[in-house]
């Protein structure tokens, strides 16, 4: 408001800085004295008469009228802001049918017929309605919109086919790649749970041997001790000897290799594990791998000879027998508050428990110590196996699993899986790799068929043979498995590059490239044939399109000029894709088509007069055609001359 005072006139006067806290001061009016009218006299009344007097509250509406005035500012003409328009009113929104669901029309190019935009959301409703819909969006449509909206539905389902097209691909790479991971996941998980197990014994074991380090170091060198005997040999008299010992052990305990006795404990006492009171004496015998509990009982002797008999009066019975990986053994001594029970163990075998007490903590000790041992020994052992297991599983039944066709050659699988998974390990490049790495490279082979990656897929089959080829001498099951999962491969590679090179045979580019990978797969013959025979069904289609009116010259020169003209060019696409020691071929497929003009030749020249002008076109045309092979290579003497009356007149003699 100030800028704007400042640009026009004023009647108020500009105040300096200083005069900042003075207010102008307007007084009353004063009166201005008329002159005397002519011929009048001056009176001294007239004289005398002084300004007319005014009331203070006059003077305060008057100068309250006047600061309004002068405070009040005039737009000047052609000033900025002079002729300000009125503000035009506000157009209308347009209104919108409820449930339609089309966009606000969008401002087009000019010329261009807009359409109602698509929703894509309404079309994921389960309830949606294409009838009400399209009721309702195209109601007041003209034809222009309808076609442009039909245009816009083709374009999202085109876009839409190809979307899920894409995800079907992206979501199998990485569905393969997650089994990967899922499969390696395992083994990993398999392998810390080893390695979690090993932490809890080792440490318990720490915990044992803390307080029984010499008698370790006396078991060590005890354990040490050379010896000329055979251990096999002596673990099997050991073996005889408990089964002598203890009756009905040999049920529980036959003759395995690599069985033998770690440890034999005697007097020991069975308690109840709920009242902790004696139940019986027991043996126990701690193998490499199970723990034999036998109870000792008392024989039964008649009174007559019972004075006459020397022998012991008790023998041992076999009770019970447990894998050490089924048993958990457990020092009761620090966990007991019961009074008068001490040196105690428990063996908990799944939900049932066991308790047995000894009197000397010696034996106690050493049997604890002991069995923590081999069960460890035990353990390292299952797992070793475990692993070579699933190591096989990998190269072997993994392998086999993914490609059922193998399991027909079982003699080969066997073969393999005899002699184990260290003969399926290879060296490729300098690195050493086994059958999971084949069963991914046969993953990309078939990703890259499937693409119709074409010339990627012959690579790797290129690549993969020469690999089969040079692990012929060192490895020949490895070479022989790669070789039937490659002829598969093969095998379906070359149908769909036949299939293409059938449906398009006409195009010298295509046709090149596709014999030429037929060729580097070793489908040479298969090439060679497909494409003759595509050619010999385009010669035969185009012939038969040719329509007979009635004018045998012309219908014979339409005919000439489609086959030899189809067969011109199969024979110089021919010799650009083959070599020339096939030209054998091309050679007698040639002659069968010529074979076949010569004989369509005849039947239409058979109401024909010989030397007739009709004759001598016919024949005038088929040289004239002709010279089209000789230019390419090939020459038939048989159309040069007009034999074919001849033949037909000794024929009918």
């Amino acid at each position: 408001m100030d800028k704007d005072r400042s640009k026009g006139l004023s009647l108020r006067k500009r105040r300096g800085k200083g005069d900042k806290s003075k207010k102008p001061v307007i007084g009353p009016p004063r009166q201005v004295p008329m002159p005397p009218m002519p011929g009048a006299r001056l009176g001294p009344s007239t004289q005398s008469i002084g300004p007319p007097q005014v009331r203070s509250r006059d003077k305060e509406k008057v100068a309250d009228l006047v600061k309004r005035r002068m405070s009040t500012r005039f737009p000047i003409p052609g000033e900025v802001g002079g002729d300000v328009p009125p503000m035009p009113a506000i157009p209308a929104m347009p209104s919108i049918p409820a449930g339609a669901g089309a966009k606000l029309p969008t401002p087009g190019r000019k010329g261009e017929a807009k359409g109602p935009d698509i929703d894509i959301s309404q079309f994921r409703d389960p309830a949606f309605d294409p009838e009400q819909f399209v009721a309702t969006v195209l109601a007041n449509a003209t034809d222009e919109e309808i076609k442009d909206f039909q245009r816009k539905l083709k374009n999202v389902r085109n876009r839409t086919s190809s979307d899920l097209q894409k995800n079907v691909f992206v979501n199998r790479t990485q569905f393969i790649i997650i089994s990967k991971e899922i499969d390696k996941l395992k083994s990993e998980m398999r392998v810390l749970r080893g390695l979690l197990t090993e932490l809890h014994t080792t440490t318990d074991s720490l915990k044992t041997e803390s307080s029984f380090a010499k008698d370790d170091v006396q078991a060590r060198k005890h354990a040490n001790r050379s010896s000329v005997a055979d251990l096999t040999a002596l673990h099997m008299s050991h073996l005889q000897a408990l089964w002598k010992a203890v009756e009905g052990a040999q049920k529980f305990l036959p003759s395995v290799p690599g069985r033998h006795i770690v440890l034999e404990s005697r007097h020991w006492i069975e308690l109840n594990a709920a009242t902790w009171k004696p139940r019986r004496i027991v043996h126990l015998v701690l193998l490499n791998d199970h723990l034999l509990i036998a109870t000792v009982k008392k024989k039964r002797v008649d009174a007559n000879s019972a004075s006459s008999s020397r022998g012991p009066s008790t023998k041992n019975v076999a009770d019970k027998c447990w894998g050490l990986s089924e048993i958990e053994m457990v020092d009761l001594s620090t966990q007991s508050s019961r009074k008068g029970v001490s040196h105690a163990i428990s063996l908990r075998v799944g939900k049932e428990a066991f308790v047995y007490q000894n009197e000397s903590p010696e034996k106690k000790a050493d049997l604890l110590r002991q069995f923590k041992k081999s069960r460890d020994e035990l353990r390292k052992a299952l797992r070793a196996e475990t692993e070579d297991n699933l190591r096989r599983r990998d190269s072997v039944s993994f392998f086999a699993g993914r490609d059922p066709k193998l399991l027909e050659h079982g003699d080969l699988l066997n073969s393999l899986s005899a002699h184990g998974s260290g003969h399926s390990m290879f060296t490729v490049e300098g690195q050493s790799r086994n059958l999971r790495w084949v069963e991914t490279q046969m993953d990309e082979l078939d990703e890259n068929i499937a693409h119709r990656k074409f010339e990627q897929a012959v690579s790797s089959v290129g690549k993969l043979r020469a690999l089969a080829q040079s692990l012929a001498k060192s490895n020949s099951l490895i070479s022989e498995l790669i070789h039937l999962k490659l002829d598969e491969r093969a095998s379906k590679l070359a149908s769909i590059i036949t299939t293409d090179l059938v449906e398009n045979p006409a195009q010298k580019t295509a046709v090149k490239a596709n014999i030429q990978w037929l060729v580097k797969l070793d489908y040479e013959d298969r090439a060679r044939e497909a494409f003759l025979e595509a050619r010999s069904a385009t010669i035969k289609k185009r012939t038969r399109q040719v329509r007979f009116e009635g004018d045998v010259a012309l219908y014979i020169s339409q005919v000439a000029l489609v086959q030899f003209t189809l067969i011109k060019n199969t024979v110089e696409i021919y010799n650009s894709c083959f070599e020339y020691r096939l030209a054998s071929a091309l050679v007698r497929w040639a002659k069968e088509h010529i074979q076949n003009y010569v004989e369509l030749l005849q039947r239409q020249l058979e109401t024909v007069e010989s030397g007739s002008k009709v004759y001598d076109d016919c024949m005038d045309i088929t040289r004239i055609h002709s010279t089209m092979l000789v230019d390419c290579g090939l020459d038939f003497k048989e159309l040069k001359g007009p034999k074919i009356r001849k033949e037909r007149s000794v024929e009918k003699e």
